[in-house]
């Protein structure tokens, strides 16, 4: 039987994991934790999107719809209320999971752009109605109350909310992987790649879609939930399509139903992105976008499959795989695998 590298890997992730908890007593700069949090907030939304997006196969572009679905949630729970974000976090996940679930039901007939242009109408259709919702503050938003304190999750330190967003991730990712090794993740990517056969061996594509959308809206509800209370001001800009690709590009670099691409994608192309609209837009007015999208799509042409994809088939995996057998000989005495004996 095939062996795996439990040892040395499990300390390898252990001492990243010590490493990133460490960063805020090694790094005071509010703008560079600042940074950190903006990557962990993005690597949970991608996560949440991969949910549906890789594990499923059904490419959404507006998951961010559903997102400032879960900012206004806690919004406006928290100034008309006075409910705390960490309540709303749990009635975002609910109430959001449900109702994308029920009204994208009909829709889950249709696959590829048809789907992904249905995803865009709802994301649009929620911006609309928040835009003329005077309860919501219209077009102005709605600026959440300094109320400072765990209970309020708001405080004038960024290092609160680097733990929290930090937590989140790996919260995210062990539910991500669960999913990927449950019986769930294998109903979802049987209908990613032949629903028909999904079918055929008993699996009901509609029960597992309805499910997929419960989980993957709810989850990035929360990241709303999270968001709205960091930045402490939001509005129905947040619901435009165009932010989805926030949580679709990751995936998309680091390597779409790889359940590390998310991670991958969101710590290279975040920090990327705050790289070039740092030093680029002021040289020239959206230079940085330029430099932006043509890296990706450099990406793009050359690894269709992202960085993960690649990594899965290239030769410097086999090598990775040997060093690492020899650590595990050493250190645990344990078997090269049999692919490498």
């Amino acid at each position: 039987m095939k062996q795996k590298h439990i040892g040395i890997r499990t300390i390898l992730l252990l001492v990243l994991i010590a490493i990133l908890a460490l960063v805020p007593f090694w790094i005071k700069t509010p703008y560079i934790l600042g940074i950190f949090v903006t990557t962990f907030y993005i690597a949970c939304g991608t996560i949440a999107w991969s949910i549906l997006g890789g594990l499923t196969g059904q490419t959404s572009l507006g998951h961010a719809g559903f997102m400032g679905l879960g900012a206004y949630i806690t919004a406006l729970l928290t100034t008309k209320a006075e409910i705390s974000p960490w309540i709303c976090m749990l009635i975002a996940f609910l109430v959001v999971g449900l109702i994308a679930s029920i009204l994208m039901a009909p829709c889950f007939v249709l696959s590829g752009a048809y789907f992904s242009l249905v995803t865009i109408a709802f994301s649009e259709a929620f911006r609309n109605l928040f835009i003329n919702w005077e309860y919501a503050g219209s077009g102005q938003g709605i600026l959440i109350p300094i109320k400072k304190g765990f209970w309020w999750m708001r405080w004038v330190s960024k290092v609160p909310y680097y733990y929290i967003s930090f937590f989140m991730v790996i919260l995210f990712f062990i539910i991500l992987r669960s999913i990927d090794h449950s019986k769930l993740g294998f109903a979802l990517k049987t209908i990613r790649e032949d629903e028909e056969t999904a079918k055929a061996i008993g699996i009901n594509p509609f029960k597992y879609k309805f499910i997929a959308t419960f989980l993957s809206a709810g989850l990035i509800a929360v990241v709303g939930v999270f968001y709205a209370n960091y930045i402490g001001y939001i509005n129905s800009d947040i619901m435009d399509h165009s932010y989805s690709l926030n949580y679709v590009m990751p995936a998309i670099i680091g390597g779409v139903g790889n359940i590390a691409g998310p991670l991958l994608g969101s710590a290279i192309l975040t920090p990327l992105s705050e790289f070039l609209s740092a030093n680029l837009s002021s040289v020239a007015n959206g230079l940085n976008l330029i430099v932006y999208a043509a890296i990706v799509i450099v990406v793009i042409l050359f690894q269709p499959n992202g960085i993960m994809g690649w990594f899965a088939h290239s030769r410097f995996k086999k090598n990775v795989n040997q060093k690492l057998d020899a650590v595990n000989v050493k250190l645990f005495k344990m078997k090269p695998t049999e692919n490498e004996e």
